[in-house]
């Protein structure tokens, strides 16, 4: 899914991740906003326990939340294509430089197949992992018709990604908070360059001014509303532009094909 050429989801980029290699943005990105995870703050993994780290090949790829010992909730086009065989989960680290995180394999990944990269409808794949792992997991919303996807509700999404449109990648977990945006504004501000925002299986979060945001190596991270998991990073046009909201995965529509692969 492309606009104006850059990539609308947001997986890191392979440039941006080479091993070791990590640097919190010292220019200011596209939106001027103060060059964070856009415009967050930093937050530490005893906050948001159940995040993980989803690195694939050994290089950062996503991220993702732990919802049962042994089970990873990530977005689906974090999983497309890749292999188990590829993956690697870490858990327990506010630096991702950090090794002090407990490792684990993936051994079963299950991609909800109502998904495809064009349409970015039912963005959401459970991964089981070949061990459990010693953090609390998070609690998932039910159901679409939950106040936390009403408008206004406070978001808070949490990653490692990049800290501006196109910048670097942060070292240290980022959180920001964000409004919802009521979907019909979502699906106006969408209507144009080829993509197709579904109104059942994605909200949309940001300010109107821009500056606020998840990036490029947030994509299958956590989007929590009063403590619940209610969605997962997913896409949007550019970082932290102004009228462009991010999008994110509906938990709550997809939470009985989810839970059926929980368990």
């Amino acid at each position: 899914m492309q606009v104006d050429g850059r990539s609308m989801v947001r997986r890191a980029a392979v440039a941006l991740v080479a091993a070791g290699a990590f640097a919190v943005a010292a220019a200011q990105g596209a939106s001027g906003a103060d060059p964070r995870i856009v415009g967050g703050s930093p937050t530490t993994i005893d906050e948001f326990p159940a995040t993980v780290i989803f690195n694939v090949n050994g290089a950062q790829h996503c991220a993702g939340t732990l919802v049962a010992p042994n089970k990873v909730l990530t977005a689906a086009h974090c999983t497309d294509g890749v292999q188990a065989s590829q993956m690697e989960i870490i858990g327990g680290q506010t630096k991702f430089s950090d090794t002090s995180g407990e490792k684990a394999g993936v051994s079963d990944v299950w991609q909800n197949p109502g998904f495809d990269m064009t349409g970015m409808q039912h963005d959401n794949s459970v991964l089981t992992l070949d061990k459990e792992l010693p953090y609390a997991p998070a609690t998932l919303v039910q159901s679409a018709g939950d106040a936390a996807y009403q408008a206004g509700a406070d978001v808070t999404v949490v990653g490692w990604g990049t800290t501006s449109e196109g910048g670097d990648v942060s070292d240290t977990l980022l959180k920001v908070n964000v409004p919802v945006v009521d979907n019909d504004s979502c699906a106006t501000a969408y209507s144009t360059g080829g993509n197709s925002y579904d109104k059942a299986s994605m909200f949309c979060a940001g300010v109107p001014e821009g500056g606020k945001d998840s990036c490029q190596g947030d994509s299958g991270g956590p989007a929590y509303v009063d403590g619940k998991l209610a969605g997962i990073v997913s896409w949007g046009q550019g970082c932290a532009r102004k009228d462009f909201p991010g999008v994110y995965t509906n938990v709550g529509n997809d939470y009985a094909d989810i839970s059926s692969h929980i368990g």
